[in-house]
């Protein structure tokens, strides 16, 4: 990550993203402990192990780091992770402050990376609990589906919980995205 703000990558409505810089820190470990964000991404507890794992994200192929703002004000972040050159699939890690109000901004990020990247799929796990539901609405709001559940697999307090996997695909993004807002078309 740079110390020096970005230029936006994107901007639609009053919502822009960002490259993340250095300076952003501070507000991706505040929006980690908001909501349900602190199932969604397994950030170290510290500022400096915080750093030091998103350097190493973003060294990773066809990273993405990003900071969506509205009007200016930083409301949610996120990453790639685990890309797979090969099948072309990437892993999302996203937070918002309040996931009910992101589609435009988790719209702009995954407009960002198909267009950007040759990837064919986007996809995102988390914990089937109740906290995490306005998740899964705001990911089935820009288009991605349900892709199977893996039973057991994540451990919140001492107690296994279901982990919902949902993806999107790049052709299911354009035709999605042709109907609800052609300003998004890849």
């Amino acid at each position: 990550m740079t110390l020096a703000p970005a230029p936006p990558l994107l901007e639609l409505d009053g919502y822009s993203l960002q490259r993340m810089v250095t300076a952003d820190l501070p507000f991706v470990l505040d929006l980690h402990r908001t909501g349900a964000n602190r199932l969604l991404v397994d950030l170290p507890a510290s500022s400096e192990e915080s750093l030091a794992f998103l350097q190493r994200l973003e060294k990773q192929p066809w990273s993405v780091l990003v900071v969506a703002r509205s009007n200016g004000v930083p409301i949610g972040a996120a990453a790639t992770g685990l890309t797979n050159l090969v099948s072309l699939n990437t892993f999302l890690l996203a937070m918002f402050t309040d996931p009910a109000a992101a589609t435009i901004p988790l719209a702009l990020i995954t407009r960002h990376l198909f267009w950007n990247f040759p990837l064919e799929r986007v996809y995102v796990q988390f914990p089937l609990v109740d906290e995490t539901g306005p998740y899964g609405q705001l990911y089935e709001s820009v288009g991605f589906q349900r892709e199977g559940v893996m039973r057991k697999h994540q451990a919140i307090g001492g107690e296994r919980h279901d982990v919902i996997v949902l993806g999107l695909l790049r052709a299911d993004f354009d035709s999605w995205w042709a109907l609800k807002d052609p300003r998004l078309k890849l």
